[in-house]
């Protein structure tokens, strides 16, 4: 068993008693299909699948399955009791992706208290979105995020410790050299960011990293220093 979570369909029972089991062969095509699908899918990917018409031989091997994920059509090959059987079906990959339960601006820090997660089709969720409710917590929106939508990769970032047109330091670092002067941010950035910054004593524009609150640190030709 994979370790990816599987939810099979249970077909519904007459009265009040639990259904029967999960079909082992839609249980074996399951993992198998999310086998295929890779590091695409997050590790709490969900898989409901079933059959087009029934199977209940055994599943000695799969020799192959592909998805269309337009249609969540599956095509499978498999092998039981020395034959080559072909089946096919309908399956729906569903994963958790967090979204924020209420607006966030530019300049907040997200806590964890501000997520929430929903449950979509993998076509829907995209890989255009961000899938990790830890990939958001202690970051800071780069634009505004909507209650309850999916928030776009690139869409958050560091929080902004360089703000634009305030004063920074830029710092030069060579082995035991360090040289500092003052520049005005010409972007706003967080940790980890390049911004552009103009170096008061010379007007010269240099791009540099941000490293912490108001400091950018520059590689390449020192910073000209002051006479």
């Amino acid at each position: 068993m994979l370790g990816t979570m599987l939810a099979l369909p249970l077909p519904a029972a007459a009265g009040s008693g639990a259904g029967p089991a999960p079909n082992p062969v839609e249980t074996r095509l399951a993992e198998e299909l999310l086998a295929t699908l890779g590091p695409s899918v997050p590790p709490d990917a969900q898989v409901a699948l079933t059959l087009g018409r029934p199977f209940d031989g055994p599943v000695d091997a799969v020799r192959d399955i592909g998805l269309d994920p337009r249609t969540g059509i599956f095509q499978a090959r498999i092998l039981s009791g020395g034959h080559v059987v072909e089946l096919s079906g309908r399956a729906d990959v569903e994963v958790t992706m967090p979204v924020p339960v209420r607006r966030i601006r530019p300049g907040e820090i997200i806590e964890a208290s501000d997520l929430t997660t929903i449950r979509l089709s993998l076509d829907r969720a995209g890989a255009g979105f961000i899938a990790s409710a830890d990939a958001l917590i202690g970051q800071s929106p780069r634009r505004q995020l909507s209650t309850g939508r999916l928030v776009q990769v690139g869409s958050v970032g560091a929080p902004i410790v360089v703000q634009r047109n305030r004063p920074v330091t830029l710092v030069y670092e060579d082995g035991a050299l360090l040289l500092a002067a003052r520049g005005r941010a010409l972007q706003e950035g967080g940790v980890g960011d390049t911004v552009r910054v103009m170096n008061i004593a010379s007007n010269t524009v240099v791009t540099g990293t941000v490293t912490g609150a108001e400091t950018v640190s520059v590689s390449g030709p020192r910073v000209p220093q002051r006479p």
